[in-house]
């Protein structure tokens, strides 16, 4: 019972992850029917932006699929100590450019531009937040990687 459990547990996940992708396509095309509607420029580019991450989620729900159903993915701290200098240096960036939205956005008067600049802001934590996470595999935290 126990050996079936793993593949059944896997398969549903990738069923999970299929199911997902439709609702993705089904956003996509949702908000471009939005942008096609509309003339409003703050409408257009919240539903371009909800658009283009849909499809970005859309990507990576399929490389998770792939790396289920065809080619496994390892990472090795070796493999990233390789380029290790270069993304510590992006890192760097991306902190500048937390620090700068964070300033930019307290000096904001207005909440249209506060909102799309808090928009901005999370983005940015959350490229730190994924180099963190290389990080871990780096230092060997991750043994399995």
């Amino acid at each position: 019972m126990s050996a079936r459990k793993g593949p059944e547990r896997m398969q549903k996940l990738i069923d999970g992850l299929r199911h997902w992708q439709e609702i993705e396509r089904k956003a996509i095309d949702e908000c471009t029917a939005i942008m096609e509607s509309t003339d409003n420029p703050l409408i257009r580019q919240v539903m371009e932006i909800i658009r283009n991450d849909s499809v970005q989620h859309h990507r990576v729900q399929q490389f998770i699929i792939d790396t289920m159903t065809r080619t496994p993915v390892s990472l090795t701290p070796e493999q990233l100590g390789e380029i290790w200098d270069r993304i510590e240096a992006h890192d760097q960036l991306e902190r500048k450019t937390i620090e700068y939205a964070n300033e930019l956005r307290d000096e904001c008067p207005t909440m249209i531009q506060k909102m799309l600049l808090d928009y901005l802001l999370y983005d940015e934590q959350k490229h730190d937040k994924l180099l963190h996470e290389l990080e871990k595999f780096k230092k060997g935290l991750y043994p399995y990687a």
